[in-house]
């Protein structure tokens, strides 16, 4: 089976009749990994065939919530069906208490859920190997404001991914203020996971010409496109030659 990027949900906080919150399921060498977590994700991997006790490792971005919704009905789901593997979570600072709060509220522990869980506190910068994959974090400026760092610190943090698979580099600009942001992330990238909840398409088709990106998935959409793809593909005429793709639930991209 080649390996394959999945959009399990391409909508923005705000919901539409047609779009689940973010999530994407990667299969790379029969293997399944998910970049975060929107809600209902469980229910969206059984709707195109895949197995939730099959996800290896989830990549979260960032913990607004329409990005990790779904993230305790998944783990309580894999209790409930007896995961008899461990399954592993990388996501920036605070990830590791968020979590375990999470479970709490709900009245499950860590340490109870019949499988093991390993939750990683990334460093942006660092790489991170699962399986063939290599995975790497950086930084945006999605949170990073005066009122987020007040109110919650250094745990106010989110992140974009470059995931290296084996021929191949996906780069995911997670929520972002500005595509200039990627500037030093998107070398050699052959897949542009792009979201269009925070910017303009003419801004993003400016930096994929620039960058000489030759596949840009929009996604993470707010209603102002998700609605009218039509304007995207408008805004990136004559700015972008490359392949592009508006992404709808259900989208798959061969990698």
């Amino acid at each position: 089976m080649p390996d394959e990027l999945l959009v399990l949900g391409s909508s923005s906080a705000i919901a539409t009749p047609t779009r689940f919150a973010s999530a994407y399921s990667l299969i790379v060498a029969g293997k399944l990994f998910l970049i975060d977590c929107g809600a209902p994700v469980s229910n969206l991997l059984y709707r195109y065939g895949l197995d939730p006790l099959d996800v290896n490792t989830l990549f979260l971005s960032h913990w607004h919530i329409d990005h990790v919704a779904g993230l305790g009905m998944f783990l309580s789901h894999n209790r409930i069906l007896k995961r008899s593997h461990p399954l592993n979570i990388y996501g920036p600072r605070g990830s590791q208490g968020k979590i375990r709060r999470l479970l709490a509220s709900s009245f499950m522990l860590v340490d109870d859920m019949g499988y093991e869980l390993n939750i990683v506190n990334i460093k942006p910068g660092k790489q991170y190997q699962e399986g063939l994959l290599q995975v790497r974090y950086f930084k945006t400026e999605h949170l990073e404001n005066p009122k987020a760092k007040a109110d919650f610190g250094d745990k106010a943090i989110a992140c974009g991914i470059v995931i290296d698979g084996p021929g191949w580099r996906i780069v995911y600009s997670g929520d972002i203020t500005s595509p200039t942001e990627l500037d030093s992330h998107v070398g050699k990238c052959d897949l542009l996971i792009h979201e269009m909840a925070h910017v303009q398409p003419e801004a993003v088709a400016d930096f994929a010409a620039t960058a000489k990106i030759p596949h840009v998935l929009i996604s993470h959409l707010s209603p102002e496109f998700a609605d009218a793809p039509e304007k995207i593909v408008e805004a990136f005429a004559g700015r972008y030659t490359g392949q592009l793709t508006i992404a709808e639930d259900g989208t798959r991209v061969a990698l």
